[in-house]
């Protein structure tokens, strides 16, 4: 990285970050190709409900409208985080892109918690700007299921976030990276597993499929032109596909979080 031929380091990012090495593209060719097609599957099934969501919320039917928004709010920006993470990881930026799987997880972690416990005043201190001390707040709230993969996944990314010994990176040398790089695509993938469990669980109630669906509204989508079910039926074969890349502990982080959770009572 460091020698007197290159007169700009700026120009020497700027080179790196524009070029992903077709080595990268050949070895992480699976992992890519789950990325992409899980983040278009849901942005698919997504889009079907999105005019709901914004007149209802996904709570349609419910009390809480308020948690309805931080569950959207969550889920939308998370589109952002996933593509800027995937995005500088191929460049071969995997250091700089870790803190956004910290920030995915606690979403995806705090919308389900919010979703099942009906927690107000988690929404208040969200809604208003104040931290949400993560472990208090949620993780320790969870009685079932084991929350040991929660943790351990949690404590690895927050080493990747705080200025540690693994936190960014020291080289620009993509081969030299491989591994960093093939891991965060990993972790990619079972977060966005994670994300289609919020989704098709926790976003989309049956009485807002059923608006979508068959109501006549302007929302009214032809039962012919109603394509999520083959949309789930394609995420149901990339998940299949995925589990010859995911280690026995990202397997695990994924059942713990499709579970059926259960909170301690306040």
């Amino acid at each position: 990285m460091y020698s007197v031929k290159i007169k700009s380091i700026f120009e020497e990012f700027e080179r790196v970050n524009n070029v992903t090495p077709t080595f990268i593209l050949e070895a992480a060719a699976d992992r890519i190709q789950g990325i992409k097609a899980l983040i278009d599957i849901q942005y698919g099934i997504a889009s079907y409900f999105a005019g709901l969501w914004e007149r209802y919320g996904p709570h349609y039917g419910k009390s809480s409208t308020n948690l309805s928004l931080l569950l959207i709010s969550l889920f939308h920006k998370n589109f952002f985080a996933f593509y800027s993470a995937y995005d500088q990881t191929i460049k071969g930026f995997y250091g700089p892109a870790r803190p956004l799987l910290r920030y995915i997880f606690e979403s995806l972690m705090i919308s389900k918690y919010c979703n099942i416990a009906d927690d107000v005043n988690l929404f208040e201190r969200w809604s208003s700007g104040q931290t949400i001390y993560f472990t208090n707040s949620i993780l320790k709230k969870i009685i079932f299921p084991d929350t040991n993969h929660f943790y351990d996944f949690w404590s690895l990314v927050c080493n990747y976030t705080h200025s540690t010994k693994y936190s960014l990176q020291i080289s620009l040398e993509a081969d030299e990276n491989l591994e960093d790089i093939l891991l965060n695509l990993t972790f990619l993938n079972v977060l966005l597993e994670c994300s289609y469990h919020l989704l098709n669980t926790h976003l989309i109630t049956s009485e807002l499929e059923y608006l979508v669906k068959f109501y006549t509204s302007e929302y009214h989508v032809p039962t012919s032109e109603y394509l999520v079910p083959d949309l789930r039926k394609k995420a149901q074969k990339q998940f299949r596909m995925n589990r010859v890349f995911l280690a026995k502990d990202s397997i695990g982080l994924i059942y713990a979080y499709k579970r059926t959770w259960k909170i301690k009572e306040k």
